[in-house]
């Protein structure tokens, strides 16, 4: 199972669209699958023109062979990639994870319906990792908390965190609101990504 601090790095990483070697490596891995070693660790496949613009690639962004090299082996050791023969691909829970971060990362590149969604929750002190989980799920989504447990933002919650949501129990602690106007729109700051 990887750590939550190498699932909130790849989280950020994927969603913010400023891929470090760890993130970089593992959407390389969701999209074609597998790929030889030998690839990621020679530069000169890795960083040609068509990967940069398949994955968003400042064309000045370019890690060393070492740095891609530590970001395989703790990609690895967390569980999320996995070695076969020659070959990297994702594990199936590693596969699970980034496709999930991937699919909250489209919610964000959509054009907005204009209509801001307010989440209102009141989670009991006994389920405060739950807690923990929605706030850093709705902040993932650019939401901004306008008090302790009210968040507002432009997107809509992906599909895994109402699943997510019911599955914990959560459902009788959670309001999802649809608003239409906010008359003082100046007191939010929603073009800035948390």
């Amino acid at each position: 199972m990887p750590s939550q601090k190498m699932l909130s790095s790849l989280a950020k990483s994927i969603m913010n669209g400023s891929y470090k070697t760890s993130s970089f490596i593992c959407s390389a891995l969701l999209e074609a699958g597998e790929i030889y070693v030998e690839i990621f660790l020679n530069p000169k496949y890795v960083f040609t023109r068509p990967s940069r613009k398949l994955f968003g690639l400042d064309q000045n962004w370019r890690p060393s062979r070492n740095s891609l090299q530590v970001g395989v082996k703790r990609l690895i050791d967390q569980g999320i990639v996995e070695k076969k023969n020659s070959k990297l691909e994702l594990t199936k829970e590693g596969r699970s994870i980034i496709s999930g971060l991937m699919a909250k990362r489209k919610i964000l590149d959509k054009k907005w319906d204009g209509k801001y969604r307010l989440v209102v929750f009141d989670i009991p002190e006994i389920k405060k990792g739950s807690r923990r989980w929605l706030r850093e799920e709705l902040y993932l989504l650019r939401y901004i908390q306008l008090q302790k447990s009210v968040f507002i933002g432009k997107y809509p919650l992906s599909q895994d965190i109402v699943r997510d949501i019911k599955k914990s129990r959560l459902s009788d602690f959670v309001n999802y609101l649809l608003v239409d106007k906010i008359y003082d729109e100046r007191k939010l700051k929603l073009f800035n990504p948390h």
